[in-house]
């Protein structure tokens, strides 16, 4: 039963990113039907809003739920099925914005519950988590190049694909391990708990600016190629060679992990994202912003799965699906309002590439900054005495 267990959870993470990839075409596609870069910024601006209030809500949810899968189950169906209502809201914005902030409210839960799930039990039972985050890496992929060959002429059959593929996900989540919400039936534990770990603080800070570009760019990149005149297909592509390092990293992740502590893992993403956006500020060719983009590989290890690690070794299990929760709410919501609503609005009067300059420039002026906060706190962590 516990193998059984094990591959729900591959074949989840799989079924997770197949939507995940295909979502990488969206910009693309409101462009296709005549969104500018500003509307664009709008559209994952007022998302990320959302994700803002109701984030923390689907997190406390799921551990006060008997088992957190049935947070995944109700949010994933229900995105798929709004997905369908994309389509008949193409024509006017202010309907389409609604059905797509609808779409990512109900989608919300399924990175950190998810992740909450898979981290509580491969600790329970001693597995290495990064194999089962390197099938949604695989997944992703496949999705990116299945996606821009079969869409390679139009995009609009790309939301109605993702409802199924959503709904398709969302019954597969009934197979994942029961794990109980730990708050369920107890006396709820107040997250207010958080905002007193100056660790943790710090963390959430860096990652917020961290993730300031990282969601520009997931917004972006694809009518940023768009720009340069490359298809569907040319997109997918590119896509897919450019998180081709994830599948290595997150194979050996666990133990790639503990060499360094958390902190040292926060420097290295910064200064490399630094270079990887300066570096898309300047680059044209396709194979210079393979090389570019693969660079990315830093953001998801030290702001992803690292922190998703650290987290779940820190936070007592009640609150195990919340942090989860929050951590994606500042990094997927507070610093997607800032990257796509300020960047849109600066794309739309300079274009794309002048916004990857900005947001490097960002990533450098943090690293230099809280240099030495992060080598204090990680001196202190291994003294034991934070």
């Amino acid at each position: 039963m516990s193998n059984n267990r094990t591959y729900s959870l591959y074949l989840f993470y799989a079924l997770n990113f197949l939507a995940v990839g295909m979502t990488t075409f969206a910009s693309k596609f409101y462009g296709e039907i005549g969104l500018t870069d500003g509307q664009i910024g709008i559209i994952s601006a007022l998302s990320a809003f959302v994700a803002l209030f109701a984030q923390p809500l689907w997190g406390m949810l799921a551990d006060r739920m008997h088992y957190m899968r049935s947070a995944l189950i109700i949010g994933l169906i229900c995105a798929g099925i709004t997905c369908f209502l994309v389509l008949p809201a193409v024509g006017a914005f202010l309907p389409l914005l609604a059905v797509i902030t609808l779409y990512n409210t109900f989608y919300l839960p399924a990175m950190p519950v998810s992740n909450a799930i898979s981290i509580e039990y491969t600790s329970r039972h001693n597995l290495p988590f990064g194999p089962i985050r390197m099938t949604g890496t695989i997944g992703y992929q496949i999705s990116i190049l299945i996606t821009g060959f079969l869409l390679i002429h139009s995009l609009r059959p790309l939301y109605p694909m993702l409802g199924v593929v959503l709904i398709v996900a969302g019954l597969s989540a009934y197979l994942m391990p029961p794990v109980k919400g730990e708050q369920h039936k107890e006396a709820p534990v107040s997250l207010s708990i958080i905002l007193r770990d100056r660790p943790l603080l710090l963390l959430f800070l860096l990652a917020f600016l961290a993730s300031i570009g990282h969601q520009f760019n997931l917004s972006f990149f694809s009518k940023f190629l768009g720009d340069l005149g490359m298809d569907n297909t040319t997109t997918g592509i590119i896509s897919t060679l450019s998180v081709i390092f994830e599948v290595p990293f997150l194979l050996f992740g666990d133990r790639i992990a503990r060499r360094f502590t958390i902190w040292t893992w926060m420097s290295i993403g910064l200064a490399i994202g630094a270079i990887r956006f300066l570096l898309l500020s300047v680059v044209h060719s396709p194979i210079s912003i393979i090389i570019t983009q693969s660079l990315s590989i830093a953001h998801l290890a030290c702001f992803e799965f690292i922190p998703f690690m650290y987290l779940g070794r820190r936070t007592q299990k009640e609150l195990l699906s919340s942090v989860q929760s929050l951590y994606t709410t500042i990094t997927f919501g507070l610093s997607r309002i800032v990257g796509t609503l300020f960047g849109g609005f600066i794309a739309d009067a300079s274009g794309i590439a002048p916004v990857y300059r900005y947001c490097g420039l960002i990533l450098l002026a943090a690293l230099i900054v809280f240099y030495i906060p992060m080598r204090k706190t990680g001196a202190l962590e291994k003294q034991g005495q934070t």
